[in-house]
């Protein structure tokens, strides 16, 4: 029934996001979405996926794919790394989590880069898409009670970079951008707010030059309705529901 509200439940990051992040259009627009201010410096055409086999090795298994490269405009800085790490509840130790990952990415490189050889820099992102705000420390020096002003130079600083889906206002980027649409489908609360969402897919996809993501998308849009509604919704979805149904149940239990 269009207008019914979508129950606040949502299923723990899953293939959907693993999928879309393993795009480099993605990582270029959710860089340029919420790290303006850093992306002069990047190169953003040099994005490049690490191999599964450096993340598999040093971080787990569930860290594939969530690691990338990029160059800066020029050979005078060392070169980026962007990690990225989903969340659908809040964690209070992310601030601890993220610098043990980031420490077992320089340790990577050590074994094998030559010794003395400089280390990438790594920027945390953390994109949550919860509904419930997020107050976890965002700086693992935020973690630490207070101290004396003299020991304030000896606290540990490492912050992330958060992105909640929640709060991110996709107005205030541009229409094309893939952080935006995905922001619009974590947003929409209402069966209505969804077709109209799958009604217009097409146009902007052919719109933002994003063929290779339609299908994320679509399924998405149809996992929402069925799932969280109970209602396949227009005829199209039906369709894709119903010859996608196998193949989505895969994708939740890859989660």
């Amino acid at each position: 029934m269009p207008g019914k509200r979508i129950r606040q439940t949502r299923p723990r990051h899953d293939a959907r996001y693993k999928r879309l992040f393993a795009d480099a259009r993605t990582v270029r627009d959710t860089l340029l979405a919420a790290a303006s201010d850093l992306t002069g410096r990047y190169d953003l055409s040099t994005l490049e996926r690490l191999p599964a086999s450096f993340v598999t090795r040093h971080l787990g298994q569930r860290h594939a794919d969530m690691l990338w490269r990029v160059r800066t405009v020029d050979d005078e800085f060392v070169h980026v790394m962007v990690l990225f790490e989903f969340q659908s509840t809040v964690d209070p130790d992310m601030a601890d989590r993220i610098v043990d990952y980031i420490l077992r990415i320089r340790e990577g490189f050590r074994a094998t880069k030559d010794r003395g050889a400089r280390l990438p820099m790594v920027l945390p992102i953390v994109v949550y898409n919860g509904v419930r705000p997020w107050n976890a420390a965002i700086d693992i020096g935020d973690s630490v009670g207070r101290v004396p002003d003299e020991m304030l130079g000896y606290l540990p600083r490492l912050p992330y970079l958060l992105i909640e889906l929640q709060k991110l206002d996709p107005s205030l980027l541009p229409p094309d951008n893939v952080l935006a649409m995905i922001a619009r489908i974590e947003q929409a609360d209402t069966s209505e707010r969804l077709t109209e969402l799958d009604v217009s897919l097409d146009a902007w996809v052919e719109r933002a030059g994003v063929s290779q993501l339609a299908e994320v998308f679509r399924k998405w849009i149809a996992e929402g309705l069925v799932l969280q509604v109970g209602e396949p919704g227009t005829e199209r979805v039906q369709e894709i529901w119903k010859e996608e149904t196998d193949d989505m149940s895969m994708m939740l239990e890859w989660a």
